[in-house]
């Protein structure tokens, strides 16, 4: 014990624990805040009698961390990967006019060479559609994928100059990589390309990387890497770490990239109508390492969250529809290796139009190092917290504590689970930690920057003994601790 200070030890051992930071925690609203979906977002496998198989693959990749695989040992049935519609988000519609250039990098094995016509050959096509819902032209625009050897590397296969320009606006787009009925071997598609030539306009692709699985989507800056290019290779979801279960979304940013910016972001998420002044708390826990400690004050080089607040949902044609968002940058100072925290923050919404948020883990422009995230959680706050957030913060927090303070826990004792309702008089750097007995650290459920007020972490104890634990609240020379009793 020491004067003014509180110090435990730390083991080596952290137990990876089921935790949510928010106040009276229920089940998330992100439908796969774990990305363990198994299955790329915006796209489905589409297959006939041909034996084909499709797969989100690992084992080839561009660039990312997946790729679209068909393996076709048989001729039969075609064979093929379909995206769902392209004209969303913000992008309303696709010019006519446009020179577009649309293509896929691509990976073939042991194909069918030289075929004679469509039933023979692999391909890429883009897919039309006008006001009407009429296909554009009668038939999609096709890309012949490279079949005059039976086996070649990635490479981008990719339209003529001139040779794709639409007619008239495009208010639906697919793109599709398949296999036709007599087409046979394994090809590998990946880095979908959609971009107007000579600096014009055509639109966006979406999840043309096919590195994230349902539910999410992937942009760079500073065109959401239609080009078929990313600064961000390696990005993607992944088996390398992970906090629970299977999987989770790594973002890298390599060095001596150019200076864009990684959005890993939610599809919108529903707010019931007329919400003004109701709360959220969003959480993730992440993985941070090879970070430049120097430059991270500097809120360019920073992670973190950004929410957007929409009048409505993504349904086709909608566009972005944003009334409103914030970002919440978090506070990592202390190392550039760092085990998995979870981050949070509370969101209060800005107006009675808002009918849903989305989400976004993010890198910033001039971020570099790799980022692991997993766990996403967005639950509602059953009670309001009243006061006024930082000017700017768009409702991070909450009341105005006038003292550092952790209140009692509750229950206590308890089992399995139990709330600790602690308080921040001022915007600060603040960890809270769990302790067993021995001093090893059992959990870290806070870490990073706070507004003031008041907070409510879950504590899940599960997985350990019955016994004594301590949470320790920590901001600078303040160090409280409390003790608490697990009883099975």
């Amino acid at each position: 014990m020491r004067t003014g200070q509180w110090w435990v030890p730390i083991g080596a051992v952290v137990l990876l624990l089921c935790l949510a930071v928010a106040a009276n925690a229920q089940t998330s609203l992100i439908p796969n805040g774990g990305f363990e979906s198994g299955k790329p977002s915006f796209w489905t496998a589409e297959a006939g009698t041909s034996g084909a198989v499709l797969t989100w693959a690992t084992d080839q990749v561009k660039g990312g961390t997946h790729s679209l695989k068909i393996v076709k040992a048989q001729t039969g049935a075609m064979a093929r990967w379909i995206s769902a519609n392209n004209v969303r988000y913000w992008v309303e519609n696709i010019s006519k006019g446009v020179d577009i250039k649309v293509g896929a990098w691509v990976k073939t094995s042991g194909v069918n060479t030289n075929p004679t016509d469509d039933n023979g050959r692999w391909q890429i096509k883009a897919w039309f559609y006008d006001t009407t819902g009429a296909l554009i032209g009668g038939v999609p625009f096709a890309l012949n994928v490279d079949q005059s050897a039976a086996s070649r590397d990635w490479y981008a296969d990719t339209n003529g100059v001139a040779s794709l320009n639409l007619p008239v606006d495009a208010y639906k787009m697919k793109m599709s990589a398949e296999a036709g009925p007599n087409a046979t071997g394994t090809v590998w598609f990946d880095t979908f390309i959609f971009i107007g030539r000579a600096g014009a306009w055509a639109g966006q692709n979406w999840d043309g990387f096919v590195d994230v699985d349902q539910g999410w989507q992937y942009w760079i800056g500073p065109i959401g890497g239609n080009d078929g290019l990313s600064d961000f290779g390696g990005t993607g979801v992944t088996t390398e770490d992970k906090h629970l279960g299977n999987y989770s979304l790594k973002i890298v940013g390599n060095v001596g990239r150019d200076q864009n910016e990684a959005v890993v972001f939610t599809e919108t998420i529903p707010i019931p109508a007329n919400s003004k002044g109701k709360q959220y708390v969003v959480s993730a826990w992440v993985k941070a390492n090879g970070m430049d400690i120097a430059q991270l004050a500097d809120p360019q080089y920073a992670i973190g969250f950004t929410w957007t607040w929409h009048n409505k949902m993504w349904e086709d044609g909608n566009g972005w529809n944003e009334v409103g968002g914030g970002d919440y940058m978090f506070g990592i100072t202390d190392s550039t290796t760092n085990g998995w925290r979870q981050y949070s923050a509370i969101l209060t919404v800005p107006d009675s139009t808002v009918q849903a948020v989305s989400l976004r883990a993010r890198a910033e422009h001039k971020w570099t190092g790799i980022s692991y995230w997993d766990d996403f959680d967005l639950s509602e706050m059953k009670a309001v917290i009243t006061g006024v957030g930082p000017e700017g913060s768009d409702g991070i927090a909450t009341v105005m504590p006038t003292a550092f303070r952790i209140h009692q826990n509750y229950p206590n004792p308890f089992n399995p689970t139990t709330k600790i309702v602690y308080d921040i008089p001022m915007r600060a750097q603040v960890s809270l930690r769990v302790y067993n007995i021995i001093g090893q650290e059992i959990a870290t459920l806070v870490e990073g920057t706070l507004a003031p007020g008041r907070y409510t972490a879950v504590f899940d104890a599960s997985h350990l003994p019955s016994g004594m634990y301590f949470t320790v609240l920590r901001s600078g020379a303040t160090v409280i601790p409390t003790k608490m009793l697990f009883v099975k």
